[in-house]
């Protein structure tokens, strides 16, 4: 089976905020333009029975994370699925599988629910890396996952790097090679995506409350450094799931700007 016929309709969706309906994406293969893709979007991949044809299927996940860097791929199974089949998809798909859905449910609640999980993030964000900036070497991708990792118990990313024995002159020079964003300011968009997820799994809570708890003074500063560095305001980013999309733009902006 060629690709083209596995990702023909209705094998592939995207869902897109308010999430609560699918729309087929009619042909892969003719390289339906990113920027086409509402922002916030998640592509879903129909797993259809028997069993043996999820090889082929899983196997397309790595082109569509590389096509479609700011979008979240999910699976879709029928509801009777056995519960092997589905854990093996998972361990399958891997860091690829952002969430498992169910045929006929309606789809925002479990998409909440794994798309704002920020346990794995920094695995999550070294493994998209290369999908979003080819050519980045893993050393740098992994000195990123690291400053991710550790962002939560530092303000200043000196201190941050010097925990891992790194000069931030150092790193600075890495990453200046590398063309990317230096390490302060991966260390500033994790913790506005570390917000931003929590905007999104705490739709009702108050912003205040949210901006405090992630490290910033008020609700005005979050809302100044969401609107620096993704363009959007807290506002928006609650209407929405996930955090590719966000980094995404960021990575745009940072283009842009330097």
């Amino acid at each position: 089976m060629n690709s083209q016929a596995l990702l023909a309709p209705p094998a592939l969706f995207h869902l897109s905020p308010p999430y609560d309906h699918y729309e087929a994406i009619p042909d892969l293969a003719a390289h339906v333009p990113p920027q086409d893709l509402p922002d916030a979007t998640v592509l879903v991949l129909a797993l259809e029975p028997p069993r043996h044809s999820w090889d082929e299927a899983l196997a397309q996940l790595p082109q569509l994370r590389a096509r479609y860097p700011a979008a979240p791929v999910a699976l879709r199974v029928a509801p009777d699925t056995d519960p092997a089949d589905l854990a093996w998809a998972r361990t399958a798909g891997g860091l690829y599988v952002r969430a498992i859905l169910i045929d006929g449910e309606a789809p925002g609640g479990r998409l909440r629910h794994h798309l704002t999980d920020a346990s794995l993030l920094p695995e999550q964000v070294e493994q998209w890396l290369p999908a979003r900036l080819p050519g980045l070497t893993p050393e740098v991708g992994k000195m990123i996952g690291m400053i991710v990792r550790l962002s939560s118990g530092f303000a200043e990313v000196s201190a941050l790097l010097s925990t891992l024995g790194h000069a931030e002159r150092t790193v600075r020079t890495w990453f200046r090679r590398a063309e990317v964003p230096g390490p302060g300011k991966w260390l500033a968009a994790a913790h506005a995506v570390t917000a931003a997820l929590r905007l999104q799994a705490e739709a009702s809570a108050p912003l205040l409350t949210v901006a405090v708890a992630c490290g910033y003074s008020d609700h005005s500063s979050l809302s100044r450094q969401s609107l620096r560095l993704f363009g959007v305001r807290p506002g928006v980013i609650r209407r929405t799931l996930g955090w590719e999309w966000l980094m995404d733009r960021w990575l745009t902006r940072a283009a842009l700007f330097s």
